[in-house]
């Protein structure tokens, strides 16, 4: 698979996961009871689901908490931006550095909040995932494109000379 479709069917995941996400509190609104108890099960298996750490849509709870949607949204984005800032084709991995300064403050909220310090708001779950999500494509991205079932079109050769492997 080349990269450019690749990078296209990445794209055309994230926004049905994302539409999935607002689609099932809006599902739920309007009593379409099986489809949407289907969605919020499917979504349960990736979040804890906790209505104090979510936010409603239509007065239904989203399926997943607010940081995660925000991860999300900003992954999507930030997906979106990738061809601008990289090529598209770029199998290499930025200094873990970055990794480190984008989840730290996520981190600092989770664990400041895990250890009764304090109460973390939806909107400071929002931000610090938000932050995080940015990151996340820069890394996914050149570790989907190093797959083997990914053809890197800016090969130099047909002998694999160009392509960089990721340890």
């Amino acid at each position: 698979m080349h990269c450019r479709r690749a990078y296209f069917l990445l794209l055309a995941g994230e926004l049905l996961w994302i539409s999935l996400l607002v689609l099932t509190p809006y599902l739920a609104s309007k009593r379409f009871t099986l489809a949407s108890n289907f969605f919020y099960y499917f979504f349960s298996h990736f979040c804890h689901q906790k209505p104090e750490r979510s936010f409603f849509l239509w007065g239904e709870q989203m399926p997943v908490c607010a940081r995660d949607v925000s991860v999300y949204v900003a992954a999507f984005f930030s997906s979106v931006v990738y061809p601008k800032v990289k090529r598209m084709c770029n199998t290499g991995l930025p200094s873990k550095w970055y990794l480190v300064v984008f989840l730290f403050p996520m981190a600092v909220d989770g664990t400041t909040q895990l250890l009764g310090f304090r109460e973390s708001t939806n909107f400071l779950r929002f931000v610090t995932g938000f932050w995080a999500g940015l990151i996340a494509p820069f890394y996914f991205i050149p570790l989907m494109m190093s797959s083997s079932s990914v053809d890197v079109e800016d090969s130099h050769s047909s002998n694999g000379e160009g392509i960089h492997e990721v340890a």
